[in-house]
């Protein structure tokens, strides 16, 4: 299990974390994400000025717990969450949660990040 690490400020609920859960919700949809939508969501990390532990923090302790069961769905969504959708389900942590998670999805998670990861500077790998 990861050491637990220091709390990490976390920034209220704005235009550039939706885009960062709109982004990163790609990678739950029911569908092979390719070089394109990495990209895409590469640059959305970046423009949205978080830190590499709170990008990590939006993916795997707010997006994770909710969007993972659309990967062990047989008849997963496809095409998308509307913003709406992510801001009555999604929930913004305040502080420095669990980095990860366990079975199948969470290895798929892991593998689609680090190929965003390799389009980001070292520090968010």
């Amino acid at each position: 299990m990861p050491a637990r690490a220091a709390p990490v400020s976390m920034p209220p609920v704005d235009e550039r974390r939706l885009a960062l859960w709109r982004a990163l919700s790609e990678l739950f949809l029911d569908t092979e994400p390719d070089g394109t939508a990495f990209d895409y969501i590469a640059r959305v990390v970046l423009e949205s000025g978080y830190l590499p532990m709170q990008v990590k923090q939006v993916l795997w302790a707010e997006l994770f717990p909710v969007l993972a069961g659309n990967l062990r769905s047989v008849a997963g969504e496809w095409s998308g969450w509307s913003d709406d959708w992510l801001l009555t389900h999604i929930k913004p942590v305040t502080q420095l949660a669990r980095v990860g998670g366990r079975g199948g999805v969470a290895r798929e998670i892991r593998r689609c990040w680090q190929a965003v990861a390799t389009r980001l500077p070292p520090d968010f790998g």
